[in-house]
């Protein structure tokens, strides 16, 4: 796959929606290979990204901390987890929201009332999970099962599920 067949630039003229970030920065800096890397993304827009949780109490998934370019994550989760995370606070600065102070699991439910944590949901999804890829993958037929599809993006079974269903593709 190549960053040409998924990232295109949007025109001046386009509303900045949370997967219109996303694919902003995927043209920018995604080499078209899955899965994409939100570190390597968040490094190249110059941010730093910190591990806690291991020998730290560090009880929440993520937080952005504008003013310090910084995004830490919680190294005690799984590693889907953190990286759905990573992305997560990626929106927030992508989305030129304040500091998103301390994330918890509550923050990455499709339930949450919050439209900042909703938006950086909604970044996430289509930063790890592109809708052109993933639809040319499903069309494919090359992945019978979510569990393939959610492997080939490591992501999340829930979260692969929840993206084919938003999409309107059947597996």
């Amino acid at each position: 796959m190549t960053t040409e067949a998924y990232a295109r630039p949007l025109p001046q003229s386009a509303a900045i929606t949370p997967a219109a970030a996303a694919r902003r920065l995927l043209a920018k800096h995604w080499d078209g290979r899955l899965p994409v890397v939100p570190e390597q993304i968040a490094t190249a827009e110059g941010l730093r990204v910190e591990r806690l949780g291991l020998f730290e109490d560090y009880e929440f998934s993520g937080e952005f901390l504008k003013s310090q370019r910084l995004i830490y994550v919680n190294e005690r989760e799984p590693m889907v987890r953190q990286r759905f995370t990573l992305a997560h606070e990626l929106g927030h600065y992508a989305l030129g929201h304040e500091n998103s102070p301390r994330d918890t699991s509550a923050e990455f439910s499709s339930r949450t009332g919050d439209p900042k944590e909703r938006a950086a949901n909604q970044f996430a999804a289509e930063l790890l999970m592109p809708a052109e890829a993933v639809a040319k993958l499903v069309q494919s037929g090359r992945f019978g099962s979510v569990d393939e599809l959610a492997k080939a993006f490591n992501v999340s079974k829930v979260a692969m599920t929840y993206r084919i269903n938003n999409l309107g593709l059947l597996v």
